[in-house]
């Protein structure tokens, strides 16, 4: 894997991206070439794109990426590759910073991939009308609200929305009782965007919405915030917001006994096992924090189980990465449309993207087995290691959401499973 050079703003010095160069190393060496068979010509690999936040408040999703990619390149590169092209990777380091992320596209389309995966949330909207002009497919892990009608035909997403998440948060507060609220997001695009769908929920459920805080990230305190959260004793306190943020805050309610003093109900970002968020919030996590996590498929999943073989042969772990499979489905899914399509120009393929991850067709579970499928004409439905992978008209996809809790180590607990039924019944309510 490669990590390309940053250029700061406002110098021309240059930062170096390369903050995790271990990483970067370990995926380089993980991937693996099919020798060309003798008097065939060696075909050039195909170069896998990735937008991430190497450096900055968020770079923790940087090993979310870089984990699904890796395991995604090893599935495809050890059966066969694409068209007889192995794949490789090539990443540049958006900061989690929308001013950063459109000169690490453009450094990155030097590298001329044929797709892209990323940037997350934070930072898309920022190139999100740069891949059709540039030829190059996107498939981008987040939830950012903003795009549950998007229009784009080069860009798909492969997690659900933070607006079904947000209902996932609400319906897991009332489910167990508890029903005043306060809400603490930071002011990002991102974090706001899950304010409006949770607050129209929670008061569809019953709920009580107290007190709304908006919070400016890079404080040196917000005692003065959390004191106003819990002026009038809600049960919960609903957040989203950037480590450092976090661990400000927490550190402010620990001293004001406010971790114990009510229910907090976080978004994806906090799910990370041994995470920093829950290490921010202290021994109270295995109590009193919970996080919405899109749904990981069970061991019952024959996509999901093959897609854990892969990750414990490359990271020699079955602890997964949250949304390191659908780094992996994206992977995956472009592959096949190229296969389908028989072309790996992003102008053709990106056409049968859909074609080949949307019933009807065979259900197909690897990426092995559906390539079969293809080569005897056969129409195919791509069951995806993080759900069925089937895109909408506005190439989001749907799912439930588990609510996951910690232990006293800091390991992950699931809580209960927020069915996509569940969603659709609070949607109903809504009116």
């Amino acid at each position: 894997m490669k990590v390309s050079r940053r250029y700061s703003r406002g110098r021309g010095s240059v930062k170096v991206g390369l903050v995790l160069a271990t990483m970067a190393s370990m995926v380089g060496a993980g991937l693996m070439s099919v020798p060309a068979s003798a008097g065939t010509k060696k075909l050039p690999p195909l170069v896998v794109g990735g937008i991430l936040p190497f450096t900055g408040s968020k770079s923790l999703l940087s090993a979310w990426g870089v984990h699904g990619v890796k395991v995604g390149l090893y599935e495809v590169n050890h059966n066969g590759g694409v068209l007889g092209h192995q794949l490789t990777s090539s990443f540049v380091d958006d900061a989690a910073d929308s001013v950063d992320t459109l000169p690490a596209f453009r450094n990155l389309m030097t590298h001329h991939p044929t797709f892209v995966v990323g940037p997350f949330s934070p930072t898309i909207e920022a190139v999100i009308n740069q891949f059709k002009p540039n030829n190059v497919v996107d498939f981008m892990v987040g939830g950012l609200s903003n795009l549950d009608t998007m229009h784009y035909q080069y860009v798909f997403r492969t997690t659900a929305s933070d607006s079904t998440e947000a209902i996932a948060m609400a319906y897991y507060a009332i489910s167990h009782g508890w029903k005043t609220a306060s809400l603490m997001f930071d002011n990002s695009a991102n974090s706001q965007g899950f304010v409006p769908p949770l607050m129209k929920a929670f008061k569809a459920l019953g709920g009580t919405i107290q007190q709304n805080i908006t919070l400016t990230p890079g404080q040196s305190s917000y005692s003065s915030e959390l004191t106003q959260a819990f002026a009038g004793n809600p049960k919960v306190i609903f957040d989203s917001m950037d480590s450092q943020t976090y661990a400000t805050l927490m550190s402010d309610a620990q001293q004001l006994s406010y971790t114990t003093a009510a229910q907090w109900v976080g978004d994806d970002l906090q799910s990370a096992p041994q995470g920093v968020y829950a290490k921010s919030f202290g021994s109270a996590a295995s109590t009193n924090l919970t996080a919405a996590l899109p749904a990981t498929p069970t061991t019952a999943d024959s996509a999901y189980n093959h897609f854990l073989a892969d990750y414990q042969s490359v990271w020699r772990t079955t602890s997964i990465l949250p949304t390191s499979f659908n780094f992996y489905d994206s992977i995956i899914i472009a592959s096949l449309a190229m296969t389908m399509a028989n072309s790996t120009n992003p102008k053709v393929w990106v056409n049968d993207v859909m074609k080949v991850s949307d019933p009807p067709g065979v259900q197909c579970f690897t990426y092995a087995s559906c390539v079969a499928l293809i080569k005897h004409h056969k129409k195919i439905n791509y069951q995806g290691a993080g759900g069925n992978d089937d895109f909408n008209k506005y190439h989001n996809v749907f799912s439930g959401f588990q609510m996951v809790g910690f232990d006293s180590n800091l390991n992950n607990v699931v809580r209960t499973y927020i069915t996509p039924q569940d969603l659709a019944k609070v949607v109903a309510k809504e009116g």
